[in-house]
């Protein structure tokens, strides 16, 4: 079951690729200058190209697996995460978000130096800074809670996990 698993995920990062790639050759041929693009879409809300771009530079090396297949996967669900929480009315307090949000920020201000450098180094100014990361966290937020109503009635035991270890075929357990 596992090889299954692991052959559609190959499957669905090559059907990917051929996908990307042929819009890339596509929009290579127009003579317009192509600023964004669709990667995925969710319900109704798209991935870019963009936001894949930006993932992959933000995590680099802590990605395991091709980032361009990782990555999309990745905020495909954070987007499902989200669209459940609307469709639950779940709500962060913004109380809760602001004071997380000037943690984050006092954190950042504290490696770069001073809030002026941290506004030349991200090329922002301090309150389009803030309007960022305040959305940026509410969104983790609210995908943690959705995630936490998911599996907050699941129990595992210790003795569950060595009986499900026990059942894997002894070629299909990772190393």
């Amino acid at each position: 079951m596992k090889r299954d698993m692991k052959l559609i995920e190959k499957m669905l990062c090559a059907f990917v690729f051929l996908i990307v790639g042929i819009q890339m050759h596509l929009y290579s041929q127009s003579p317009k200058n192509v600023i964004d693009e669709v990667v995925w879409v969710v319900g109704d809300e798209a991935i870019l190209r963009s936001d894949v771009e930006a993932a992959r530079l933000e995590f680099g090396a802590n990605i395991q697996g091709n980032p361009y297949c990782v990555i999309p996967e990745q905020l495909a669900i954070q987007k499902l995460f989200l669209h459940q929480a609307q469709l639950d009315s779940i709500d962060i307090p913004s109380s809760t978000v602001s004071a997380n949000v000037e943690e984050r920020l006092n954190e950042l201000i504290m490696r770069a130096g001073s809030k002026e450098k941290l506004e030349e180094y991200l090329g922002q100014s301090y309150s389009q800074i803030r309007e960022m990361y305040y959305e940026y966290v509410e969104n983790q937020m609210l995908t943690e809670s959705v995630r936490r109503k998911i599996i907050g009635d699941i129990k595992v035991s210790p003795a569950l996990v060595r009986k499900f270890y026990n059942s894997l075929p002894e070629d299909s357990i990772p190393y």
